[in-house]
């Protein structure tokens, strides 16, 4: 659970992250935040204020570090007005990747899941379900992402 969480630019072009927004699994609910939300921002940005705020512009092979998956589940938790769920709680995280590219007049989006063993004698461990990244790539998929992260802010 103290591993980082890294949003990587694989692309060959650059694109402009806009939103993150994850999806916490617990027994038989689920909770979907906004990881982008800019009012709850600290005053230092650090060296990286993209990584900060969970956007901005990314060249080819750079990446944005979105923090520790606990620090991620907790950050979530406490946006949340109707969970009454702790860290130990959360089983799954779905994290959608949502970017602007220039030539396209839609967002594009990237989506992977991660699943939290907790029955591991060293501790908890995070474990991805798919060893690639899906591409939100289709037209249908790609209106959908946009009314999603309407929906969000």
């Amino acid at each position: 659970m103290r591993s980082r969480c890294l949003v990587t630019n694989m692309s060959s072009q650059p694109l402009y992250v806009t939103s993150l927004i994850a999806t916490l699994h617990f027994g038989d609910r689920q909770v979907e935040l906004a990881l982008t939300d800019l009012r709850d921002l600290p005053e230092d940005l650090g060296n990286d204020p993209r990584s900060k705020m969970g956007q901005g512009s990314l060249n080819t092979g750079q990446y944005l570090d979105i923090g520790h998956f606990d620090e991620i589940v907790t950050v979530m938790l406490e946006g949340s007005d109707d969970v009454s769920a702790t860290v130990e709680d959360v089983t799954q995280l779905d994290l959608m990747v949502v970017a602007l590219y220039a030539p396209e007049s839609l967002p594009v989006g990237a989506f992977r899941r991660f699943q939290f063993d907790r029955d591991i004698p060293r501790g908890p461990k995070v474990t991805p379900l798919n060893v690639r990244t899906e591409q939100i790539r289709s037209k249908r998929r790609r209106r959908e992402l946009l009314e999603k992260v309407r929906h969000h802010t």
